[in-house]
């Protein structure tokens, strides 16, 4: 009579806990930190993301600029139940090169973070919303590339500024891309001038999107693989050796 195999162990149900999104931030190199907690409160269900870049530019006494990249982020599980809900501050600085100047990509975000966020989740939809949010980067790249720029302005010309918006429900994702176009001075008035910038302006914004498409989404992305292998593998070592796109880091 041959063998019955033994009936496998049900797989444990990992979910993102504080603990874990601690560990997930320390491999990607950011610093993060909970400034709230409410133990029942109400957060829809799936992620929103919105990134905007552009508004928040700077320049020091050594010719260090300095551009902020605003995100705020909801992750949760699929379904809107009554939970924990933590309020996370998290912030990294990515030191880059933009044509011969210094610049310090300063990404600093606003995190609302379920308590219902399964890996099994993670490891299903996540590449996905990493390719959806490539493209949108992607056409906010585009856009700055097309304006009109006008280098006489100098420093008087106003900085484009970009916001990234996109919506992730089970199998659904929804996002948009565009240009922060400031309203007009007077209500009522004749329409606004076409949007003028500089070459380093747009420079600028350029760097910030491959920034973000090949530094941070990268990142994360291996950042989450490595923690997952090591939830299954206690034993193996928290990072591995080589670094994959972010389409195949899931």
């Amino acid at each position: 009579m041959a063998a019955v195999p033994p009936i496998a162990e049900p797989a444990p149900d990992w979910r993102l806990t504080a603990g874990r999104l601690r560990t997930l931030l320390g491999m990607g190199g950011y610093r993060g930190a909970v400034l709230a907690t409410w133990r029942r409160h109400v957060l829809p269900a799936g992620c929103r993301i919105s990134l905007q870049f552009g508004d928040q530019l700077a320049r020091d006494g050594d010719g260090l600029t300095r551009v902020v990249i605003r995100c705020s982020l909801e992750l949760n599980g699929s379904d809107a139940r009554i939970g924990e809900v933590s309020y996370w501050q998290i912030r990294k600085v990515v030191p880059a090169t933009v044509d011969g100047q210094r610049v310090h990509f300063e990404l600093e975000t606003d995190l609302l973070l379920g308590s219902m966020i399964r890996f099994d989740d993670v490891l299903t939809q996540g590449a996905e919303m990493l390719r959806h949010l490539r493209l949108l980067i992607a056409d906010a790249r585009l856009t700055l590339a097309h304006l009109p720029v006008n280098d006489r302005l100098g420093e008087e010309a106003r900085a484009p500024v970009l916001r990234i918006e996109a919506r992730f429900a089970a199998d659904l994702a929804a996002g948009r891309s565009g240009l922060v176009v400031p309203d007009p001075a007077e209500p009522g008035g004749p329409a606004a001038a076409p949007f003028r910038t500089t070459t380093r302006h747009v420079g600028l914004g350029l760097a910030a999107c491959d920034c973000l498409t090949d530094q941070v989404l990268p990142d994360l992305a291996q950042a989450a693989r490595a923690l997952i292998a090591q939830e299954r593998s206690p034993g193996t070592a928290p990072w591995p050796a080589q670094v994959l796109p972010a389409s195949a880091a899931f």
